[in-house]
């Protein structure tokens, strides 16, 4: 069933600590703490940004492009760029792409982060509904993301927006795409950090929200 981003189906419990939701092919970690109004604005931000970035480049022939472009619009929403971006490319792929993605970040998230974020996929394969929203909606754009969000040390809302490129038959033979067997699988891997201020937010939160109205998104919460 089609939702708006505020109409949410709720579904089983999430790794303490952590609320999850998986919006077509997003999964989102909420870390304790998020506002409801701040949850709203990731995903709003989120939202624009995809369909601002679709209009200029392919995601599945430019993937590199594409997440330049979407880095863009979510700095034109408020968000500053923390650091380059992490890539990993790797044409003969096999194993678990959190695994990847867990060594890529192992020198910017703690240990305990990881751990609680490697609980939410854990959580996901176990919400069948969920599973088949992520699944299905991968497999129609041959990619994925993934955004864990908390308050930093400074008090500013940091997300670790992770753009997963797949081209593998594990789309059309897995329900657990990430975890890949084929040898011949090639696999792109982009992260970027992204913080925005509260000032920020209530600076755009009114032209954001009217952006993103008249689009309709499957969402599935998984929630404490």
């Amino acid at each position: 069933m089609d939702t708006t981003l505020n109409d949410v189906r709720r579904s089983a419990g999430s790794p303490q600590g952590l609320d999850a939701a998986v919006i077509e092919n997003t999964l989102l970690a909420y870390f304790a703490g998020l506002s409801r109004e701040d949850k709203q604005y990731i995903k709003n931000s989120m939202r624009w940004a995809e369909s601002r970035a679709d209009l200029h480049h392919d995601r599945e022939q430019s993937p590199a492009k594409w997440f330049e472009f979407y880095s863009g619009v979510l700095w034109s929403a408020g968000w500053s760029l923390e650091h380059q971006p992490v890539i990993v490319i790797d044409n003969h792929h096999t194993g678990s792409l959190v695994d990847t993605w867990s060594k890529a970040l192992s020198t910017q998230v703690s240990r305990a982060k990881l751990s609680l974020i490697r609980q939410t996929f854990g959580q996901l394969e176990h919400d069948r509904p969920a599973l088949e929203l992520l699944t299905s909606s991968a497999r129609q754009s041959r990619d994925f993301r993934f955004l864990p969000a908390e308050y930093n040390r400074a008090g500013e809302l940091e997300i670790l927006v992770t753009n997963v490129r797949l081209l593998s038959s594990s789309w059309s033979t897995r329900l657990l795409f990430w975890e890949v067997e084929q040898p011949q699988t090639q696999l792109d891997i982009r992260v970027r950090r992204f913080a925005i201020k509260s000032r920020e937010m209530n600076k755009y939160r009114e032209s954001l929200n009217e952006a993103v109205k008249e689009m309709r998104l499957r969402e599935i919460a998984l929630t404490t």
